[in-house]
C-alpha cells in the first residue's frame, strides 16, 4: 500500500498563512540552478579552506567576478560553468 500524505501548494500556503504567489516564487527560486558560487560556498563544497579555493582557482586560471573597487575587498563569485569544468578536469577514476 503506497499512500502519500503530500500537501498541495495551496494547502501549504493556507497552513502557514503565506500568499500563494510567495510560496510559488520560493519554490521556483529553490529549484533554479545556482549561477554563481562564492568562495566560502566553494570551500564548503570542496571541503577545504578558502585559501585552498583561491589557490585552485588561480592554478586553473579561472575567471572570478568581483565588483569591488581596486584595492578594496569585495565578495568574489565564480560562474557555475567554471566550477563544473574545474571539477570535471579534477575528477578521476578510483581504480
Amino acid at each position: 500500500m503506497n499512500v502519500t500524505n503530500a500537501l498541495t501548494v495551496d494547502e501549504i500556503a493556507a497552513l502557514f498563512g503565506i500568499p500563494l504567489n510567495t510560496v510559488r516564487e520560493r519554490l521556483a527560486r529553490h529549484n533554479s540552478p545556482q549561477e554563481y558560487f562564492s568562495i566560502p560556498d566553494l570551500a564548503k563544497r570542496w571541503r577545504c579552506s578558502r585559501g585552498t579555493v583561491y589557490n585552485r582557482l588561480r592554478a586553473h586560471g579561472a575567471k572570478v567576478l568581483d565588483f569591488a573597487p581596486n584595492g578594496k575587498r569585495g565578495k568574489k563569485v565564480v560562474a557555475a560553468s567554471t566550477v563544473l569544468q574545474l571539477e570535471a578536469r579534477q575528477t578521476k577514476r578510483l581504480c
